[in-house]
């Protein structure tokens, strides 16, 4: 029996309200950040730290060479007018009329990266690269108004059938198509959330922890899978 919308968010949830530091919580505390209507250097040192704690600072990644003043320009983007227009709260949720300008945001965000080189060990120089997790992974903790595009997210996606898996118009708009389908549900998961968290998460990050969940799930399942049958 396929689970509901609500019980893949409760198991989510679980690790946030059992740890008090779960890197989970990196989200509120960013999100939280950019809350504020002025900029300060507080809110490049949460985007460093969710990103840090949501994988991003690997080894192999140019970030990694960089301190955390690397996120000033991402910073100035996300209070520019265009992207506080996108700023999800308890008032205000994403419409599908904005997939533009979230595309162009991201943009924005792209060529700010793209625009910045590092070096590591006797290699040369290059840009770093704004891939769809990066991105996606700054307009959620900052705005709140999409998922984020990393593996198990996309594997989720891929797990439901749902036919786009990119940072882009197709695939936003087909989430905005699951949303219409399954609104009284996804608002049931926010009243969850509100009670066991006191705070409002908004509807594209439903999707985030929704979609994750479902492909971390398969991946533990997979896994589980092997080890069994490399028993002897």
């Amino acid at each position: 029996m396929k689970a509901s919308i609500v019980e893949i968010i409760k198991k989510y949830l679980s690790g946030i309200t059992a740890d008090e530091f779960h890197r989970y919580k990196s989200w509120d505390n960013c999100f939280h950040s950019f809350s504020s209507s002025t900029k300060s250097e507080i809110q490049i040192l949460e985007l460093a730290f969710y990103l840090a704690s949501w994988g991003m600072y690997r080894g192999s990644g140019g970030l990694l060479q960089k301190n955390h003043l690397i996120h000033k320009g991402a910073v100035d983007i996300i209070f520019s007018k265009t992207s506080q227009k996108l700023k999800c709260n308890q008032t205000t949720e994403i419409k599908r009329e904005k997939i533009k300008d979230i595309i162009a945001v991201k943009d924005e965000l792209a060529k700010h990266y793209r625009s910045i080189y590092f070096t590591k060990g006797e290699d040369k120089p290059k840009p770093i690269s704004p891939t769809d997790t990066l991105l996606s992974k700054i307009i959620l903790g900052t705005l709140g108004c999409v998922p984020a595009y990393d593996r198990y997210f996309i594997d989720g996606l891929k797990e439901t059938k749902m036919k786009h898996t990119g940072f882009n118009e197709a695939s936003l708009n087909e989430l905005f198509n699951f949303i219409d389908n399954n609104k009284n549900e996804i608002d049931e998961a926010q009243k969850l959330i509100k009670t066991e968290t006191q705070r409002h998460y908004p509807l594209m990050k439903i999707l985030d922890m929704y979609f994750w969940q479902i492909g971390y799930d398969k991946k533990a399942k997979r896994n589980s899978k092997n080890n069994t049958s490399g028993k002897t």
